[in-house]
């Protein structure tokens, strides 16, 4: 049995999930939670709907009991954690993420997709009175890069105090010049200019990190990458001008959280837009921004070539720094072609040589040449 109001707790619900015939968008609605003396708004904040908390260093979520089992609300964790959700009907899912859907929880599933691998769950999510309940044992399975959680009989705690960027998203063009943080272009780049390469010539894994042995580390705190390079030992040989050409043609298309398959719903969301795209030229990108971050050859920010896959964080959004949010392709000349909420909604092209931008950047990784 589901106890409404629980030590104190006074919760107005402005939780609910958009399936057909509902009628309720929770993106269009409030909520406040009074615990004590102390009141938390979450509200609705920046394009494309995510959930963003107001103005304060911590969130309290009401607890709620279903059959002896602690729950809370799914979009109440999700405004709470600044993330974009969604609920899938046809398929019975909850989705998170920052730009993309990291996490898809299936109600009644003790498995939980992250990224491309599975964390097993002691409880699975449930479904109530058309709301998703996000079992309490689950948080810092699941989350704990985002926050800490401190759990008591009446509410969860979360510590939200990772802090804000210190630059807009799209604020002006940094002016200063030979900065460390500075996107640099390789003057060797074979595609460098408009038209295609001519001639270029196959080059090998181990050729490639010999000509890059002394790139720099990730910047952001990132500690440098532990995995591989491509394992079949040749990058892919790809006209990487077409390649972006063919992602320019589709800017203006909408961005869409959790985006199915292009051919099938139209829009994109940051890491289906260059998993569609590679993927037309024959390269097999991992589900996810943070699993395409795993995958290909790093690269130094002062030797990037066109074609390249840029990854930053979400300022705000995690404990640390490290944690991949974004992923775009580098056109050359401090240029990206991307899907996201912001600065515009959709694919775009945003120039990066911006503080926002230079202070998010996390690491490259190459696939083609």
């Amino acid at each position: 049995m589901k106890l409404p109001v629980k030590y104190g707790i006074v919760s107005v619900l402005a939780v609910c999930l958009t399936t057909a015939g509902s009628g309720c968008n929770p993106n269009q609605v409030q909520q406040q939670s009074v615990a004590g003396s102390q009141l938390k708004t979450f509200s609705k904040g920046g394009i494309g709907g995510v959930n963003t908390l107001s103005s304060v260093e911590s969130a309290r979520l009401p607890i709620y009991i279903y059959d002896g089992i602690s729950y809370v609300t799914g979009n109440d964790l999700a405004r709470a954690l600044q993330l974009h959700s969604k609920w899938e009907a046809d398929r019975n899912i909850y989705q998170l993420g920052d730009f993309d859907a990291a996490y898809e929880l299936k109600i009644g599933s003790d498995d939980v997709r992250v990224d491309e691998g599975t964390i097993r769950l002691a409880q699975p999510p449930i479904l109530r009175n058309s709301m998703v309940y996000v079992p309490v044992s689950a948080l810092s399975p699941l989350f704990a890069s985002y926050t800490n959680f401190v759990v008591t009989d009446e509410e969860v705690k979360l510590d939200l105090s990772s802090g804000t960027p210190s630059q807009p998203i799209n604020g002006p063009e940094d002016t200063s010049t030979g900065g460390e943080a500075d996107f640099m272009d390789d003057p060797n780049d074979p595609f460098k200019g408009e038209g295609p390469a001519a001639g270029h010539a196959e080059q090998s894994v181990a050729s490639f990190a010999n000509n890059n042995s002394n790139a720099a580390a990730p910047a952001g705190g990132a500690s440098a990458p532990t995995h591989s390079a491509i394992p079949a030992a040749k990058l892919k040989n790809v006209d990487v001008n077409q390649l972006i050409s063919k992602a320019q043609s589709y800017i203006g298309v909408k961005y869409l959280f959790g985006a199915p398959p292009y051919p099938e719903s139209s829009r994109f969301d940051c890491s289906t837009f260059t998993r569609y795209i590679y993927g037309r030229y024959g390269i097999s990108l991992g589900r996810t921004a943070r699993a395409q971050a795993t995958e290909g050859t790093s690269v130094s920010r002062k030797q990037l070539r066109k074609g390249d896959l840029l990854f930053f964080y979400v300022p705000g959004r995690f404990r640390t720094n490290k944690t991949v949010g974004h992923v775009a392709i580098y056109m050359g000349n401090n240029r990206i072609v991307h899907s996201s909420p912001e600065p515009e909604n959709g694919v775009q092209i945003t120039n990066i040589n911006k503080p926002y931008w230079k202070e998010t950047f996390l690491e490259a990784k190459r696939f083609v040449y």
